[in-house]
């Protein structure tokens, strides 16, 4: 038997948000909502998910300021960070992994491929 884990979801657009439950509902684990990156860091510090998924574009401070604070902070540093998101240029993974991204999938994505990425996620 699999221990529920936590995963925190920051993403502005609500139909995403949704995806991602529908996507990950057979996992069984908690899924948490952030709608704007202030969201995603409160919660991110007072929940310590399992894994976050982040989007780059949102409102107060985007997915990039989510990560550097989480990276910089001792309580988040080690938390995994899957960007969610479609800035898919080589310049926006380079920076997601100079940052400390630990994986990137981009959007549009299939709910077989988010699975995989967050079952591989946890798991690793």
């Amino acid at each position: 038997m699999t221990t529920q884990r936590v995963i925190l979801t920051a993403d502005d657009n609500q139909q995403i948000r949704m995806l991602v439950k529908a996507a990950l509902r057979s996992l069984d684990h908690e899924l948490i909502e952030a709608i704007d990156g202030e969201e995603a860091l409160e919660l991110a510090l007072s929940r310590s998910p399992d894994l976050v998924l982040l989007d780059v574009t949102m409102p107060k401070l985007d997915g990039w300021e989510v990560l550097r604070f989480m990276r910089k902070r001792p309580e988040t540093a080690d938390i995994p960070v899957m960007m969610l998101t479609t800035a898919a240029q080589q310049a926006d993974l380079a920076l997601g992994e100079s940052l400390g991204c630990n994986d990137y999938l981009t959007k549009p994505f299939t709910p077989a491929d988010l699975r995989a990425h967050v079952e591989r996620m946890l798991d690793g």
